[in-house]
């Protein structure tokens, strides 16, 4: 999502933009809002925003000003400015100093879509040549030895990755002479990689999690050690993936009960089941899957059911009891217990919680 920042003296004029309701199918997110061009500086030096729209005439230092002094400051942000009919004059000077384009207020809810669609495909052109030029600049001094071996610890589930990503992270700042944008791309592109290989090996994770995307993480950042911390997050995350899923086990036993597990998940499982699949008797599964994993094959059965009951509750898309259905349980009731002492909500309560996050 491109985020973006309003500036505007008028409530009113705030109010008509944030309800605007296509902002998302745009790929546009309403990120933060200033009154003034003082205000909006301010929020420029420790957020960066890939669009902002601004007013014309506010009190202090007003929209023309604002926008100078972005462009003095070599500031890489798309501006819309408003004005209404009879300031037409000042819009002429925006769009000499470099505005995308202007809107008339009030503003129109169809001329600002299309003034949307027409930035997204500005602004999509712009992303697509950084990336190629950065492709090419990196292209034989991509620091692959880093990768290949954080790959090795992350399938492994082994938290040595977390002392290697932050070496990494300081190989790749030395090679890029800490430059932000450089960094950056060098680091996301690392994480995606890595994220590839986990959702190519496992592909019935994709089930279970929503695979993430990055511009967020590694496009808005405003400084080296931001940069620094997201990725250390990022191979957090993917690490508790592996971990949580029990997928760093080199047993092949015990992966391929795992992945049994996966891949029936909509089904009534059992250790028959299991060890009808692998020829191997049930007591002996159960024991070295206790043995490796700390825990017990139902109770791992369980965990993975919860989560992806988990993941079908916020689409919203399922009752209860289709959820219950879906996984294999007879009870509805029965299901609503075990996902109450999993995660300590019922299903209706973990729903509204995470429609509440997602909101706000």
């Amino acid at each position: 999502m491109y985020k973006v920042l309003l500036v505007d003296d008028d409530d009113i004029t705030l109010f008509e933009l944030r309800k605007f309701r296509d902002w998302a199918s745009f790929g546009f997110t309403i990120e933060d809002e200033a009154y003034d061009g003082s205000g909006a500086l301010n929020k420029l030096s420790s957020k960066m925003f890939d669009l902002i729209i601004t007013d014309i005439r506010m009190p202090g230092m007003d929209g023309l000003e604002f926008l100078r002094e972005v462009k003095e400051k070599n500031l890489d942000s798309c501006f819309v400015i408003m004005s209404t009919y009879n300031e037409f004059e000042y819009a002429q000077q925006g769009i000499r100093l470099g505005a995308f384009d202007y809107i008339v207020k009030p503003v129109d809810e169809n001329v600002l879509g299309k003034t949307l669609g027409r930035i997204k495909e500005c602004l999509d052109k712009k992303k697509q040549q950084r990336v190629k030029i950065a492709e090419n600049n990196f292209r034989f001094c991509y620091p692959q030895r880093q990768e290949t071996r954080l790959a090795e610890l992350l399938m492994a589930g082994n938290n040595e990755i977390k002392e290697e990503a932050s070496l990494t992270c300081l190989e790749v700042e030395k090679l890029t002479n800490q430059d932000m944008y450089k960094t950056s791309f060098l680091l996301k592109k690392m994480i995606i990689n890595l994220c590839e290989d986990i959702y190519k090996a496992f592909p019935w994770i994709n089930t279970l999690e929503e695979q993430p995307t990055f511009d967020d993480v590694f496009d808005h950042v405003t400084s080296i050690n931001e940069i620094r911390s997201n990725f250390m997050k990022c191979i957090n995350n993917l690490l508790e993936i592996i971990i949580k899923y029990e997928l760093q086990h080199s047993d092949s036993l015990v992966k391929k009960t795992c992945i049994y597990v996966m891949n029936h998940l909509e089904e009534d499982i059992t250790i028959d089941n299991v060890a009808n699949e692998v020829y191997i008797s049930k007591n002996y599964i159960g024991k070295l899957f206790k043995q490796k994993t700390g825990f017990s094959f139902t109770d791992y059965v369980t965990k993975v059911k919860m989560e992806y009951a988990k993941r079908l509750l916020v689409t919203g898309v399922y009752k209860n009891y289709e959820i219950s259905n879906k996984l294999g349980y007879c009870s509805p009731d029965y299901f609503s217990r075990l996902f109450k002492s999993y995660t300590g909500y019922t299903p209706i309560e973990y729903k509204k919680m995470k429609c509440v996050l997602i909101q706000n």
